[in-house]
């Protein structure tokens, strides 16, 4: 009896063990923006509203979730440098009247965005705009 209850002991303790590792794990960073003007997302134009953004530390891609219809979105992304300061912050390109997502960055890491080449030639380049998001 007393060899059994030791067994479940140590089997209990791998469990958590275990379990806490693969929480540990998390290979995405998430990030919350609420974003007040329609904008592009690669070819896709997305209306304003509060967006979610979770980012893949192993292949970059980008998963854009509006928090208002359920909406998804997924996009490939080039890793940039973070920022020096702690809020995260979502970048667009405005070009003509049309905002094009850009860059996506943290204090430690970032993605950037490819923007649509018609959308460049078509307009003048402005003023980019940075978004502070938050970083969960």
């Amino acid at each position: 009896m007393k060899k059994i209850t030791c067994n479940l002991m140590v089997m209990a303790v791998c469990a958590m063990a275990l379990t806490g590792l693969s929480l540990a794990q998390d290979w995405t960073y998430h990030v919350t923006a609420n974003i007040p003007f329609d904008f592009y997302a690669g070819s896709q134009q997305l209306p304003a509203g509060t967006y979610g953004f979770e980012v893949s530390y192993g292949n970059h891609s980008v998963m854009l979730r509006n928090k208002t219809t359920g909406s998804s979105y997924e996009l490939l992304a080039r890793p940039v440098d973070g920022e020096s300061f702690s809020e995260a912050v979502v970048e667009f390109d405005v070009i003509g009247d049309n905002h094009l997502l850009a860059d996506l960055k943290t204090a430690s890491a970032g993605v950037g965005f490819t923007e649509q080449k018609t959308l460049l030639a078509s307009a003048k380049r402005k003023a980019p705009v940075a978004i502070v998001a938050f970083l969960r």
